[in-house]
């Protein structure tokens, strides 16, 4: 492939590949680097590459593959406490003040404790606030196996709080 048509490849492609990354990635500015360290990539595997349509195939792929390990790394980083309960004000007396902090502190352990995929599940539809087609489009899986794991998921957690 020439220099020429790597170019035009990547200016007809680049917008496919920006609405990929967006959809696994919340922030604008981190799939936008994604697609140019795939397009990267592109450029250093043009001669291995013949066809187009290979081109096409590996690009989704590896902005994909790219947006999910990015999301690993942010998902290492920073934990997030899922807030379910209540929050004590002052206008609550400190009994129940303090009986909503010990069942938030209980419910942050059970949560860590978790595996991760349970955790990963929870934080994309609690914290990121993503739709349940979304999380099935990222995971690869249908909407309805994702709804009845995060039931599932959820279910366990009431269970634990109820033994409280």
């Amino acid at each position: 492939m020439t220099t020429e048509q790597f170019i035009d490849f990547a200016q007809a492609q680049r917008p496919t590949l920006l609405l990929t990354a967006k959809q696994y990635l919340s922030a604008a500015e981190d799939a936008e680097d994604t697609v140019q360290e795939v397009l990267m990539k592109l450029w250093s595997a043009r001669a291995r590459i013949d066809n187009t349509d290979d081109f096409s195939r590996y690009a989704l792929t590896s902005v994909r593959h790219t947006a999910l390990n990015i999301l690993n790394v942010q998902k290492r980083r920073q934990t997030v406490p899922i807030d379910i309960l209540e929050v004590p004000t002052e206008t609550h007396s400190p009994d129940t003040r303090l009986e909503t902090m010990e069942r938030q502190k209980y419910l942050d352990r059970i949560i860590t404790q978790m595996p991760a995929a349970n955790r990963t599940l929870l934080k994309m539809r609690n914290i990121d606030q993503l739709s349940y087609s979304q999380i099935a489009l990222m995971l690869g899986i249908t909407e309805t196996a994702v709804r009845i794991r995060i039931s599932r998921i959820r279910q366990q957690l009431v269970n634990q709080l109820k033994s409280l």
